[in-house]
């Protein structure tokens, strides 16, 4: 075989490996790599909802318990109504050592007025908080406690107020307390998982009590307002082409949302690195399965190469075999022309002997010379093709005449010896077949070898029919006889190697074995019908295009 054909071999058989254990291997990795994304991201996700929820219990949490620092103030039974100057004085320096959120404290009467004030901001006493919304709900509808959005009030600094109610001596009154923003901030970025995320807090309108300045400022709209359908979920949103992943939790105490997002670094070095360790792995086990192809695919074309080696020398010994049994028809056809030869030699000596005294003209001459010429490539033409059969050839396939093939051999090789043998070729050909795209050589070896078995069937007078014809897109040879035929058993054997129905000595059992390798090579199937007494008939099937 030709270097490009091992080279279309290599590739075929790089091809194959690559689809039956790289592509799989390949679309495994890319599967665990996208479940193992989605697992990550499953975590992440619950990771940051554990997060807002453990965060926002806790600010909850934190909340009641500035509830209850008030609601303590006002129902002990030492309060005073109204409380004196240094006894408010001395109620703020309690709730300062329970939370240094606590900025001032307030006493209202019934009708809104701050009657009593302790704090940074002494201008607000006596000021009228009746209209305010906060003092008009504890007052009209009864809340027990209120804890407000920031807001600026009259301070026009951000705030939070949270006030309770009570009725002593049958008097409506307040107390009320202010929280400072940047200290409910410290707060929460010191509860846990803080570090992982960026915190807000939002009011149910959107706008932003508590924020990092990462994201936004307070009392900004925020560009995430958390559905009210869920007390808790995680949800995603796209901000200016960024895809944002977030939870949020409704807190119990205020109506407020604590929402959760990742800081831009948060957990992005560990995934990365252990992603980066798979895909190091996935390319190492994809390099070394590459490596392992390669070398598997030279060694299949080296056995491909060898066992190439043995057919060519299993085919050219079968044709030596074949050229053994025409031997007695090559000397017959090459005898002929050495017998005219060797009389049109010896009739021009007797007539240049001067005995005779013939004194041939050169006239006379000519005749005899070119009846040896022609009895010469006669010799010529038959030693041509009896060398063009038995020397090896590399595989050559190109457009042939199937019905030129056929006579080259049947008229060439066999003719003599048929007509030796009595035995009449008939020849059916279909005149519209096209050319098929075969390798001469191998295909005359095939030919060869069943009409030799062929002839070796028929005892006596005989025939033997080549008939051809077109099936779809295959073109099919018969080659039927009237010999002795052979036995069911006989006919699952004959294409075993050594196996021969002839006697001891004058068979070797390759001819069809090496012919149904030949055809198998081309593309083709070879197939037998036959029956004791009733002849054989050999079918090739070829494809035209191969």
């Amino acid at each position: 075989m030709s270097r490009k054909y091992y080279r279309d071999v290599r590739r075929r058989n790089i091809a194959r490996l690559l689809l039956t254990y790289f592509v799989p291997l390949l679309i495994l990795i890319i599967y665990f790599n996208y479940q193992y994304d989605a697992l990550v991201e499953e975590g992440r996700r619950l990771h940051l909802k554990s997060i807002a929820e453990s965060q926002a219990n806790t600010f909850d949490l934190f909340l009641t318990e500035r509830l209850v620092n008030l609601g303590n103030l006002i129902d002990d039974p030492k309060f005073h109504v109204p409380p004196e100057p240094e006894m408010l004085a001395a109620y703020l320096e309690k709730l300062k050592r329970n939370s240094e959120a606590f900025v001032d404290i307030g006493y209202f009467d019934s009708t809104g007025i701050q009657t009593n004030y302790a704090g940074p901001f002494p201008a607000l006493e006596e000021r009228n908080y009746g209209s305010e919304e906060w003092f008009r709900q504890l007052k009209d509808e009864k809340k027990e406690f209120i804890i407000t959005d920031i807001y600026l009030g009259f301070r026009q600094k951000p705030h939070f107020t949270i006030a309770v109610r009570r009725i002593i001596s049958d008097q409506f009154v307040v107390l009320r307390a202010t929280l400072d923003p940047e200290k409910i901030y410290e707060y929460i970025t010191s509860l846990e998982g803080a570090n992982e995320v960026y915190v807000s807090i939002v009011n149910s309108e959107g706008y932003y009590q508590v924020v990092t300045p990462h994201i936004g400022i307070s009392l900004e709209a925020s560009s995430i307002i958390p559905p009210r359908e869920n007390r808790i979920g995680v949800e995603e949103i796209r901000l200016k082409g960024t895809s944002i992943t977030y939870a949020y939790t409704w807190l119990k105490t205020a109506d407020w949302a604590l929402i959760s997002q990742w800081s831009q670094a948060t957990g992005e070095g560990l995934i990365s690195g252990f992603k980066l360790q798979m895909i190091l792995i996935s390319l190492v086990v994809m390099l070394g399965l590459l490596v392992i192809i390669v070398f598997r695919t030279r060694k299949l074309v080296q056995m491909q190469i060898e066992s190439d080696r043995a057919k060519a020398q299993l085919e050219h010994a079968a044709k030596l075999a074949s050229v053994g049994e025409l031997a007695a028809g090559i000397a017959h056809e090459i005898n002929n022309p050495l017998a005219i030869i060797s009389e049109e030699a010896g009739l021009m000596k007797d007539m240049m002997d001067p005995q005779f005294k013939l004194n041939p003209k050169l006239e006379e001459m000519t005749p005899h010379l070119d009846a040896i010429h022609e009895a010469v490539f006669r010799c010529c033409d038959i030693t041509r093709k009896l060398l063009s059969f038995v020397r090896r050839t590399d595989v050559d396939p190109k457009p042939h005449d199937i019905h030129k093939v056929i006579d080259s051999v049947v008229d060439g090789f066999l003719g003599r010896e048929m007509a030796v043998s009595n035995i009449v070729i008939s020849k059916n050909y279909d005149a519209s077949l096209p050319t098929v795209v075969t390798d001469t050589n191998q295909l005359q070896q095939v030919l060869v070898n069943i009409l030799n078995n062929a002839v070796d069937s028929i005892a006596g007078p005989g025939k033997i029919t080549i008939s051809t014809s077109r099936q779809d897109e295959f073109l099919r040879i018969a080659i039927a006889d009237t010999g002795k035929g052979m036995t069911p058993e006989q006919v699952d054997k004959i294409f075993l190697p050594f196996y021969t129905t002839k006697q001891v000595g004058k068979g070797t059992g390759l001819g069809l074995s090496v012919s149904y390798g030949i055809i198998k090579s081309l593309g083709g199937k070879i197939m037998v019908e036959s029956a004791p007494g009733r002849g054989s008939t050999f079918i090739l099937v070829l494809p035209f295009r191969h």
